[in-house]
């Protein structure tokens, strides 16, 4: 009997990002692998993760999950245990950026299970982006959505950069994997996990630097327009979650969309309409909203 034949698929845990942005479901149903002459599979250990959800594009959240295991023999017990460890630390390294650390986990299941490796492409093209390798993370992710999901390259490909958005880093990334991951940063820092003002204007400046470089290729592509449109307001919330309001209000006056603006020819209904859009936005800094107090 293969000993890690019998271990239950693991990549519920990995492969479903907690930060996917449609509600799309990205996660296969765990399968039980027994042989006919093996007994009935049944839960000896099991290992779990709470994702947060949640962006200024949508989100699903992701549960806990187990590994089953069914075997008669101490070694293949111990086999089956580090395989299951093996792929929650990957896991695990992963949602902390630490690529290589993750590949490296990946690496030993690959050795204790070659067919378990192939159900964790998505967490390995993940990692791949963490260490600098985002095209050929895009692109195993990808080809695991069309094989495994029946979806269209189209599709698998906008998945792919979604996850993407949140894992390219440096390496061979393009300027629009670039832009990408500042708006999701942003949107991140203002909706979810709030972070300094530092943080908050680096990625401001990246969009700005970039936004005029990378053009929408399409409809479809809501990721750069509304991303693009939606600057003004991402940028101020993720300053006001930082705690200044000042520069928040600074940020969203400056960035507030032109065409309407352009319209009031009034300096004063300009500037009534300026203030009272933030404040009704941002009720928190109503109190303080104008360039001066935080």
């Amino acid at each position: 009997m293969r000993p890690l034949a019998l271990a239950c698929s693991l990549f519920a845990l990995v492969a479903c990002d907690p930060q996917a942005r449609d509600g799309a479901p990205t996660c296969p149903p765990c399968e039980c692998e027994c042989e006919a002459s093996a007994p009935a599979c049944a839960p000896v250990m099991a290992t779990g993760a709470s994702g947060q959800g949640g962006t200024g594009q949508g989100a699903t959240g992701q549960g806990g999950t187990g590994v089953a295991v069914a075997t008669g023999a101490a070694g293949d017990m111990d086999a089956a245990r580090e395989l299951g460890d093996r792929v929650a630390a990957a896991s695990r390294k992963m949602f902390h950026d630490d690529g290589e650390g993750c590949l490296e986990d990946l690496q030993r299941v690959g050795e204790l299970d070659s067919g378990m490796l192939e159900r964790l492409a998505v967490t390995q093209g993940q990692c791949e982006m963490l260490v600098g390798k985002c095209q050929e993370g895009k692109t195993r992710i990808s080809a695991w959505y069309q094989r495994e999901m029946a979806m269209t390259t189209v599709r698998a490909d906008e998945m792919a950069e979604q996850l993407g958005a949140m894992r390219c880093r440096g390496g061979d990334s393009s300027q629009r994997d670039r832009l990408l991951g500042a708006l999701y940063e942003l949107s991140d820092a203002a909706y979810m996990n709030p972070r300094d003002v530092a943080y908050c204007e680096a990625r401001v400046k990246t969009v700005l630097e970039l936004e005029g470089k990378v053009k929408a290729q399409g409809p479809r592509d809501s990721q750069i327009s509304g991303g693009k449109q939606a600057l003004f307001h991402t940028a101020a919330a993720c300053l006001v979650a930082a705690g200044d309001c000042r520069r928040a209000e600074a940020r969203f006056r400056e960035l507030f969309p032109r065409e309407g603006l352009d319209a009031i020819t009034d300096p004063a209904l300009r500037e009534k309409v300026l203030r009272e859009s933030f404040e009704s936005s941002f009720e928190s800094c109503a109190a303080g909203s104008g360039p001066s107090g935080k």
